[in-house]
């Protein structure tokens, strides 16, 4: 028994996290996490339209296909909004943000290029710390040779707090999370000094569990009791220091033909948890600029 938990192999007694009260796998779970996220709306005293957040990770760990599987549950049925890469590819090489409808519409995800683990990081690294403070418009292509000047057409001299980030996601494949490249620790560490000077929430979601576990795989309501994505979480914490509880392992939709509520669960947990931050944060920088 020593050696399978030591190993993370098979399932904790009882589930080592619980989303909610009393939480159940049933579609009615997944419906009141549909009602609740519909009911995450943004302040009146803000000219906001939408939150927005940032998805950020190495290229071929799922940040695209996040983007998508969050679409998807917001139509109900697969769906695609931007291209996705395989591993060894990097699709994204511009700054584009997607507005959702239905169940996100209050809500702007940006996608960005994924961090190289072999090539210069420093360059990714400055252009996001620009993102995250609004300085970088919609459109502007990655180089990976230089950060954006002020000079560039596409920086934003003056944000306002529709241009800034109201939320963070650190995207992890989960089958890699043990052991993280030392490149990106290291720049994720430099981001997080941004982030947290401006007190912008961050999340870590961990992509692929169903190719972690094979408990996953046949079954998405083991995801919460699995040994290995829990170990997964915990070293995912230890190397970026983000809070364990910051941390929700999903399954993405990229590789299904069809999915049910049951995968949905996972995602609709970390779109309510990703939308109340954003509300808190936007909430705190509206209190602080009347305060003054």
């Amino acid at each position: 028994m020593a050696f399978r938990v030591h190993l993370g192999i098979g399932l904790t007694g009882k589930p080592w996290r619980e989303p909610c009260e009393n939480f159940k796998w049933k579609k009615e779970i997944a419906e009141k996490l549909k009602t609740d996220i519909k009911g995450i709306n943004i302040t009146e005293d803000s000219k906001l339209k939408r939150f927005k957040a940032l998805t950020i990770g190495l290229y071929g760990h799922g940040k695209s296909s996040l983007i998508n599987t969050f679409a998807s549950v917001c139509e109900d049925e697969k769906t695609t909004v931007c291209n996705a890469a395989s591993r060894e590819t990097n699709v994204t090489t511009k700054y584009r943000n997607y507005m959702l409808s239905g169940l996100l519409e209050q809500l702007v995800l940006g996608d960005i290029s994924g961090l190289p683990v072999t090539k210069k990081i420093d360059p990714f690294v400055e252009d996001i710390k620009r993102i995250l403070q609004g300085h970088v418009k919609h459109g502007y292509t990655f180089n990976p040779e230089i950060s954006i000047s002020s000079e560039d057409e596409s920086y934003e001299s003056s944000p306002n707090l529709w241009d800034k980030i109201h939320c963070a996601l650190i995207v992890i494949d989960s089958t890699v999370a043990y052991e993280l490249p030392a490149t990106f620790v290291c720049g994720v560490k430099t981001i997080m000094e941004t982030i947290d000077s401006k007190n912008i929430p961050v999340m870590a979601v961990l992509t692929k569990t169903d190719k972690l576990s094979e408990h996953v795989k046949h079954d998405v309501d083991t995801i919460f009791r699995c040994r290995k994505i829990l170990q997964a979480v915990e070293a995912t914490s230890k190397q970026l220091q983000i809070p364990v509880t910051k941390i929700y392992p999903v399954v993405n939709f990229e590789e299904m033909d069809h999915f049910t509520w049951k995968e949905s669960i996972p995602i609709l947990i970390v779109l309510k948890s990703l939308l109340l931050m954003a509300k808190m944060h936007v909430v705190h920088t509206l209190d602080v600029k009347t305060t003054k």
